[in-house]
């Protein structure tokens, strides 16, 4: 009897979480001076980065949030920051952000949704070139990025970037205007895959394939601050 109920219950939970995911999310706005509906991971990266995310690096100012790349790790050659928003379980909508990118080469200014560590929809900017964004879609595993000219250099200033993500369709727009929308790359639903919002700012130091992606970071000797900033996150359904 106790193991037919905990399997009912099981059930019970995965139809709710079904329901809720494909149900319409309440919209929110962070202006994000201030983090007391996020989590900022500690001590935490990927293994192929050349730094782990502190909670050191990501600043709380009047403008918004800061990531700064530093040297706080105890285990990598840098330290790098995250910012995760608290919900779980975000469904379909339009996710917005303003930022100002780093033009630091090897440093990466991301905005992103992600799920299950194989689903993903992202804009991520690299101080390789500050003129161009990255739009990808990460799904099963593979990654299907396409490169566009922004028309500006976006570590000069505030750009508003968002995406819209639907069943059948993820759309790109940068301040209002639509830069990309694709149909050809399936995203796993929201009733399959826990999705959550973050920001990042990461260093690449390693000799790999994305190289020329990116760039090899080394600390800036000419008075540069490898910094990232984010201000008013957004959602809705």
């Amino acid at each position: 009897m106790r193991s037919i109920f905990v399997l009912s219950s099981a059930a019970l939970l995965a139809s709710s979480f079904l329901l809720l995911s494909e149900a319409a999310r309440k919209a929110f706005r962070e202006p994000l001076n201030r983090h007391d509906n996020f989590v900022i991971p500690d001590g935490s990266g990927p293994d192929r980065w050349g730094c782990t995310f502190q909670q050191s690096a990501v600043k709380v100012t009047n403008a918004g949030t800061r990531i700064l790349i530093g040297k706080d790790s105890s285990s990598k050659p840098f330290s790098c920051g995250e910012l995760i928003y608290g919900e779980e379980g975000l469904s379909y909508g339009v996710y917005s952000i303003d930022m100002i990118a780093s033009n630091v080469v090897g440093q990466v200014t991301s905005f992103f949704l992600i799920a299950n560590e194989d689903s993903e929809i992202d804009i991520e900017i690299t101080g390789l070139n500050s003129h161009i964004g990255w739009m990808n879609i990460w799904h099963a595993h593979k990654q299907h990025p396409i490169s566009i000219d922004l028309g500006f250099d976006a570590s000069e200033g505030w750009h508003t970037y968002q995406f819209e993500w639907r069943k059948d369709f993820v759309e790109w727009s940068v301040d209002g205007k639509v830069i990309l929308h694709r149909t050809d790359i399936p995203t796993t639903p929201p009733s399959q895959a826990n999705y959550r919002l973050a920001i990042n700012s990461w260093t690449q130091v390693n000799q790999e394939k994305d190289i020329q992606w990116a760039g090899q970071f080394k600390m800036p000797t000419d008075g540069r601050i490898p910094q990232a900033m984010f201000r008013n996150i957004q959602y809705r359904p």
